[in-house]
């Protein structure tokens, strides 16, 4: 009878341990050992990454070093990285890392093999890179890349799991601003109808009076204010144009170099560790 009963006990806790749901390895999402992001950024960011990935099982993580350290690739960097740290979801460590390293402005995207990959493809970290490296990091906006980065993951998993992936032939993100564009232009023809339309009557009456004009012209009119001067009336030895006042605008034109980084460059790669997307800010 005993043995029965630690057979039933021994087979609910098997039953009980697979039905835990899996956690993240490291439910640390953001660090920052360079110092970019102050404490209360950090502590916010974690908080948006922490939901996103107990949302979709799906770790979020960025990382920021000063360096990387012994190695001379980005890549085998971020894989380093997501594997010491224990990073991931579950068994397949499913999820996704923005990794910088400020020494020589590097970044990787690194989608781990799995689901993260599947979600995260090629194109998708490129448009991600345009967004957040392109349009954040490469003007040292940091909190606000990687704010925008873990949005960005939120979307994407979230197209994904309700069937209706991000594809070149299908962007969401890059279809929203296809619309916005063509309702700006169409808005500025509308615009320029409006104003032609409304300036006929102003053409016509503007040719009425030139017409009076025409038909009533006085005789005699000088045009030049030295007509009305008489001959040897009056003599200008000097002249010269004084202004009273001055002003100056001047505009920065900002080049690659000021930017720090030398722009925003990036490729894409895979691995059996999983799919990079990395480059320069």
């Amino acid at each position: 009878m005993k043995r029965l009963c630690r057979a039933l006990i021994a087979a609910l806790i098997v039953l009980f341990l697979f039905h835990i749901p899996a956690k993240a390895g490291n439910t640390s999402y953001v660090e920052d050992t360079y110092g970019v992001l102050s404490q209360d950024e950090i502590s916010e960011l974690n908080q948006l990454a922490a939901q996103v990935s107990d949302n979709y099982k799906c770790g979020v993580y960025v990382r920021v070093f000063p360096n990387m350290e012994s190695f001379y690739q980005i890549e085998q960097f971020a894989e380093e990285v997501y594997q010491r740290e224990n990073l991931g979801w579950g068994d397949t460590s499913d999820g996704i890392m923005l990794i910088l390293t400020m020494e020589d402005r590097s970044f990787d995207i690194l989608a781990r093999a799995g689901y993260a990959e599947q979600v995260f493809t090629p194109y998708v970290r490129e448009q991600m890179a345009k967004r957040v490296v392109s349009g954040n990091l490469r003007y040292d906006q940091y909190y606000e890349g990687f704010k925008n980065f873990i949005a960005i993951c939120d979307e994407d998993l979230g197209w994904y799991a309700a069937g209706d992936p991000v594809t070149p032939d299908h962007d969401p993100y890059q279809e929203a601003i296809d619309k916005e564009r063509r309702e700006r232009e169409e808005k500025a023809t509308r615009t320029g109808k409006a104003a032609a339309t409304a300036g006929i009557p102003f053409i016509t009456s503007l040719l009425t009076v030139l017409g009076f004009k025409a038909r009533n012209k006085t005789e005699g009119i000088k045009h030049e204010a030295d007509d009305y001067i008489p001959k040897n009336g009056i003599r200008l030895y000097t002249s010269s144009d004084i202004f009273l006042y001055r002003s100056e605008s001047r505009t920065k034109i900002h080049t690659d170099d000021d930017r720090g980084g030398g722009g925003s460059s990036f490729s894409s790669s895979s691995s059996s560790f999983g799919g990079h997307t990395s480059g320069h800010f």
